[in-house]
């Protein structure tokens, strides 16, 4: 169970990232909020603290506590990432998430085709069977397109970049969510939703990592995320 204060920052950090409170703006005072939500004031003292953690906010005793520009957020705090999934119109976000994804993915796909040991194969060729055998089943297709894009990554053996895709995890399922949806009725983005075509594209990407050939890893799984950027912004626009 949450803290009080603990409580006091979900819903202010939502208020924050959501846009009720825009930068620049002045939160209420201490004793304002302890009476709003029938709080303490030191309770709200350890929230706005929490707040400063993640970059929210800035407080001083001449000008009180002022929301910091979005720059500024801890973007890759798991509570933030969060917030911001739970924003229907933040389109934007998913977006940008993808970008992140063209940056790091590809870079994993090589490494697991260089550094993958034989277990770490072994893993991939098992999440691949998996993806095979979810065609046609769009719940099924999308665990196991996470968990073979997971397996991949754990193959890199690099733990920075593992460790900053798994704060991802819930933004990039749902990133693989909203390419579905236009894929039933729209043969254009077919490879995209759980399809032989679409099998065939990740295949590629496994082939090259069992064959050790990083350039070609690299290289399809950045053709991937690229077709994933321009379905959502078709779907978006």
């Amino acid at each position: 169970m949450k803290s009080r204060s603990e409580q006091l920052i979900l819903e202010l950090g939502k208020r924050i990232v959501l846009g009720e409170y825009i930068p620049g703006e002045i939160l209420p005072k201490v004793e304002d909020l302890s009476e709003e939500y029938y709080v303490s004031r030191t309770v709200v003292r350890e929230a706005y603290k929490g707040l400063s953690t993640l970059g929210l906010v800035r407080s001083n005793q001449r000008s009180g506590t002022v929301v910091l520009p979005r720059s500024e957020w801890q973007w890759w705090n798991i509570e933030i990432m969060t917030w911001l999934l739970e924003d229907p119109n933040n389109k934007d976000f998913i977006l940008h998430l993808t970008e992140v994804r063209m940056g790091l993915e590809p870079i994993a796909a090589a490494l697991a085709a260089s550094k993958g040991t034989e277990q770490d194969r072994i893993n991939i060729k098992e999440a691949f069977q998996k993806l095979e055998q979810s065609v046609g089943d769009e719940k099924a297709w999308i665990k196991a397109d996470y968990d073979f894009h997971e397996s991949i990554l754990k193959a890199s053996n690099n733990d920075l970049l593992i460790g900053t895709i798994r704060i991802m995890r819930k933004a990039l399922t749902v990133s693989r969510e909203k390419t579905l949806p236009l894929t039933n009725d729209n043969q254009e983005f077919s490879y995209d939703s759980p399809t032989k075509a679409a099998l065939e594209k990740h295949r590629m990407i496994y082939e090259a990592i069992m064959s050790r050939d990083e350039e070609t890893a690299k290289q399809k799984m950045m053709e991937l995320i690229l077709r994933v950027r321009t379905i959502l912004q078709k779907i978006f626009n």
